[in-house]
């Protein structure tokens, strides 16, 4: 996929809806928070133009801290942050607020950063805060290779995909600790991009959207996928795709 971008070098609004319904499939596609954090994490250095690397963090009630990365080169810079026990990845998980570096092998916030990140070639970072629920927080964390490198487009972007992750992860640790597995059919891509969109149009979360398409079928005796074709396809019209 390739998506046009702002001036920063960050997608159009109207893209950005289209791959926050693309995230939206793909988490929701997976019943296990591991696959799902790898999943966002490649996502997002994918969505955001000149991302470098992102890595994403969760730590829930009763279990150790579960991490990802988009790939696993330049990882001195996440594993210096669990070394030193502070950076912009745990600053903003523990802060529940944006924290944002200009340049890291300079930043005197953390010290004892600035030389894996000169080795990992990685200057500018910003970390957003993750909030699925009470029970589970984490922070998702895209880096650039070029100092003072995130405009704002890339910053809306970087946001909205944080924001929108936040939701559905949620979702998939709900899915994770059901006994047994829920069934097949809310995993099916179609049903999953007429969830994002549901979500878009209404602001509502992924439960609520799946509740909706359920029972819009069971009120016209159809499958859920057939609801949700149906609502693609007045949305694709309305677009004028």
């Amino acid at each position: 996929m390739n998506f046009p971008v702002d001036d920063d070098g960050g997608p159009h609004s109207v893209e950005l809806v289209g791959l926050l319904h693309e995230l939206t499939a793909m988490l929701l596609g997976t019943h296990e928070i591991e696959p799902a954090l790898a999943d966002l994490a490649r996502f997002t250095a994918f969505a955001v133009p000149g991302v470098a690397r992102c890595s994403v963090m969760l730590i829930t009630e009763g279990r150790a801290a579960i991490s990802a990365a988009s790939e696993s080169s330049r990882r001195k810079i996440d594993d210096a942050q669990q070394v030193e026990a502070a950076g912009p990845s745990l600053d903003a998980l523990h802060t529940r607020e944006p924290v944002i570096s200009e340049d890291l092998t300079a930043d005197e916030r953390w010290p004892g950063l600035q030389m894996a990140a000169v080795e990992a070639g990685l200057r500018t970072a910003i970390a957003l805060p993750i909030d699925v629920h009470r029970d589970a927080v984490g922070a998702l964390t895209v880096y650039l290779a070029e100092p003072g490198a995130i405009g704002p487009d890339r910053m809306v972007a970087a946001m909205a995909i944080a924001g929108q992750a936040a939701l559905l992860l949620g979702e998939v640790l709900r899915r994770a600790a059901e006994t047994p597995a829920p069934a097949a059919e809310p995993s099916d891509a179609t049903v999953n991009h007429a969830v994002g969109l549901i979500m878009a149009q209404r602001g509502c979360g992924p439960a609520e959207a799946f509740e909706f398409i359920d029972e819009t079928a069971t009120r016209l005796a159809v499958s859920p996928r057939v609801v949700a074709e149906r609502l693609l396809e007045t949305a694709q019209r309305r677009s004028g795709g």
